[in-house]
């Protein structure tokens, strides 16, 4: 009974637990429904990033990159795993994260070569001026779909590893919890976020940390430079009390990894599923059908941008009640900002 006493204890009252509690959704992060206006550039099926080069827009979506130009869509390549993260090397080849595989790069004919087979969950990558690539691997046990398992296994697998132009690949960091973007700053260092400690760094070239925002109020995803300064961070999901809580319970978490479906777990998610199997956070209360958007969400959508010390000036949300949810990319060329909303079904355009 005084346990179970407990537990109820630490559910209603979080912050009076040993954690740390949930930042507020407040300044640069208050919530609007600024992603419900923005305008469609190409409905598929999970996209999960995008890339410009020239006049013709890269997207990843499940195993293929695809390239849309002038209303076309093309199957550019196919891979043995799940397609993510893109840049363009220095010799003008697209880039691409492969889940099982590492990073492959491929050709205008889409001939294709594995560049670093070191990273078998690449979440993201950078290059730098000189042709270095940096790459985040985000788990040395998980990949792909099964991110939510490194998550609830609190998991701490991930490293950041540079790939140099000579072919030799080294770890600059390791012990990460899930690296999930990566980018190059302008003085040349590198910076990281890490989703499951909520936490954006800077790392030096040693690998030497400086940790710029900690305590993120979602799971900080990949981000890129802004033209103008500062960064744009993809947020795939906001934190909720009752996640935070439950992976404190490590016999219930085992318990629920054994016996339900990975989609009905408490866990974040890139997308509603409209079902009624699929677990309800605290206070998320359906009325004729209708989840309020002031509602913990169990997925959100979320791109915030962030100044040269990783705070938040500005940001555009889908809450609740919508259904952009699951941003994992956020991209400015020139004064287009390119978004891919992988649990909308689509790539969004808004002027940056």
């Amino acid at each position: 009974m005084l346990e179970a006493l407990q537990l109820v204890r630490e559910f209603l009252f979080p912050g009076r637990h040993t954690g740390t509690s949930i930042p507020p959704l407040d300044g640069g992060l208050t919530p609007n429904d600024a992603l419900a206006g923005l305008a469609t550039v190409a409905e598929l099926t999970e996209p999960d990033d995008v890339l410009l080069v020239g006049g013709d827009l890269y997207v990843t979506s499940g195993t293929t990159l695809l390239r849309l130009s002038e209303g076309d869509r093309a199957v550019v390549a196919s891979f043995d795993g799940e397609a993510g993260a893109l840049a363009r090397a220095a010799d003008g080849r697209v880039l691409v994260c492969v889940a099982g595989t590492g990073v492959v790069a491929v050709d205008p004919g889409g001939t294709t070569s594995v560049v670093v087979d070191e990273a078998r969950c690449p979440t993201d990558l950078a290059v730098a001026d000189d042709g270095t690539l940096y790459v985040t691997d985000g788990s040395t046990r998980h990949h792909g779909q099964d991110w939510v398992h490194d998550l609830m296994e609190r998991n701490a697998l991930g490293r950041l590893l540079r790939h140099d132009p000579s072919g030799t690949t080294t770890v600059v960091a390791d012990g990460l919890a899930y690296p999930s973007g990566v980018t190059v700053d302008g003085a040349g260092e590198l910076v990281v976020c890490e989703a499951w400690t909520h936490r954006i760094s800077r790392f030096g070239q040693d690998g030497r940390r400086t940790v710029l925002r900690d305590n993120f109020p979602g799971y900080p995803g990949r981000i890129s430079r802004a033209p103008d300064g500062g960064y744009w961070l993809a947020v795939f999901a906001l934190r909720t009390q009752l996640v935070e809580f439950v992976l404190t319970q490590r016999d219930y978490v085992g318990e629920m990894m054994r016996t339900i479906e990975p989609d009905y777990w408490i866990r974040p998610a890139l997308r509603g599923l409209n079902n009624g199997l699929e677990p309800l956070q605290g206070g998320q209360i359906r009325k004729l059908g209708v989840i309020k958007p002031w509602a913990p969400p169990r997925s959100y959508g979320l791109v915030a941008r962030l100044d040269e010390e990783g705070h938040a000036v500005s940001s555009m949300h889908s809450r609740g009640g919508g259904d952009r949810h699951g941003v994992t990319s956020a991209r400015q060329y020139g004064d287009r900002l390119l978004l891919a909303v992988r649990g909308g079904d689509r790539v969004l355009e808004a002027r940056a």
